[in-house]
């Protein structure tokens, strides 16, 4: 194969293939971070608001047995 060919298939459209394939690693790299976070701070909320509302439930029921003494 001739130079100028591996020239030709290095490009695709004028960018080079080994630059697009670092460029989309660092992209998915990137929404791989951001599906993490948003994972964490997903699991943090719902625990956030699960022990809030146990919260609520025991003082509920605290005042439930309170009253019938």
């Amino acid at each position: 194969m001739s130079v100028a060919m591996k020239k030709m298939e290095a490009y695709l459209d004028g960018v080079n293939k080994k630059q697009f394939e670092a460029s989309l690693h660092e992209i998915s790299d990137q929404i791989r971070i951001m599906d993490q976070k948003l994972i964490m701070k997903t699991e943090n909320e719902i625990a956030l608001r699960y022990n809030n509302q146990q919260y609520e439930i025991n003082n509920v029921r605290d005042t439930l047995n309170n009253l019938r003494k």
